[in-house]
């Protein structure tokens, strides 16, 4: 059974059960723990509770364990008994855990913002909601990823989860990252049925990006060009008025029907291939989280927590090895 003391005797143990360096794991334990009270007042005064004060069982475990249980189960993905079995809690103690220490985790972690689906003839967020200072070139890298789930018992709800593409039931997310890996925004989770372009529209994504800005896209997001919003300039030296797009829009081009494509389009889309590839290898890294690889065993009401505090968590890593990166400094006698 691992406890708190085990934790810190042994660094390398920390690293292999939750996926995160002990150097970044303590000090996410602090800044849990230093939230904990406030976010313990605000579930027992939320409107609508049901149980009185002082009802249910308290917690006796250190911030450290809760967050290596949480962490833990991320990463391995195993049945919660196992995980409860490896730091000596049951398996109910596991799944609270996971609702009650997974929100205080997202603070702590450079976590993206999440982007929620507008009602149909809402307008768009009034403003960008990501500034250019963001954006490392000024590129916004934009896919979807689906995950597996259950297939639901309805016939209603199972028809909106069942994705033709993966030809099974799914929850998608669309992720935009910058041209240096770093994940900005994810969306909430969608029924895998939702294609990536009308999903794209359903966000208002171009809308909550600033001017100027580069979005590069796949295949799935045909037509993301003619979706740009426009702008008046006006020449000084004509005084004539122009309008172009406000950003630039760009996705491979298709093979025709019957057709081939030309050797520029071929190359056009290698280019843009060797660029977009980023957004993929974020994908990637956050399937090394193993709730993320395989099927999707939880309410699919933690799914969008669940993505998000991930997300941090391939954010603070990505930081980290881009600093191992940096050329350090000459030593100079």
């Amino acid at each position: 059974m691992f406890t708190e003391d085990s934790l810190r005797q042994y660094p390398a143990l920390v690293k292999a059960l939750t996926g995160v360096p002990a150097e970044a794991f303590w000090p996410l334990v602090a800044q849990a723990g230093a939230d904990w009270a406030d976010a313990r007042a605000r579930r027992l005064q939320r409107p609508g509770r049901r149980r009185a004060l002082g009802g249910g069982q308290g917690v006796r475990r250190p911030m450290a364990v809760r967050v290596a249980v949480v962490l833990a189960y991320l990463r391995l993905h195993v049945p919660q008994a196992v995980v409860g079995w490896l730091f000596g809690v049951s398996q109910g103690e596991v799944s609270r855990e996971l609702r009650e220490v997974l929100p205080l985790l997202s603070p702590a972690l450079p976590c993206p913002a999440v982007w929620d689906a507008m009602p149909e003839g809402q307008s768009g967020p009034a403003g960008a909601l990501l500034a250019v200072e963001q954006l490392a070139g000024g590129l916004v890298l934009l896919d979807a990823t689906e995950q597996r789930v259950s297939r639901p018992g309805d016939d209603a709800t199972q028809r909106r989860h069942y994705s033709g593409k993966k030809k099974q039931h799914t929850l998608k997310t669309q992720l935009a990252t910058d041209g240096a890996h770093r994940i900005l925004a994810s969306s909430a989770a969608v029924p895998g049925a939702t294609h990536d372009k009308p999903l794209c529209d359903a966000l208002h994504t171009l809308d909550r990006l600033p001017d100027g800005v580069t979005v590069l896209a796949d295949k799935g997001y045909q037509g993301l060009a003619g979706a740009v919003e426009t702008v008046a300039l006006c020449d000084t030296a004509s005084r004539e008025e122009r309008r172009q797009p406000r950003l630039t829009a760009r996705t491979p081009h298709k093979k025709p029907r019957g057709g081939e494509l030309t050797e520029e389009q071929r190359a056009f889309n290698r280019q843009l291939g060797a660029v977009r590839i980023r957004v993929e290898h974020c994908i990637g890294w956050l399937k090394h989280w193993a709730i993320l690889a395989a099927r999707f065993r939880c309410a699919h009401t933690l799914y969008t927590a669940v993505m998000q505090t991930i997300c941090g968590l391939v954010n603070a890593q990505t930081a980290r090895w881009q600093a191992s990166q940096a050329p350090q400094p000459a030593y100079s006698a």
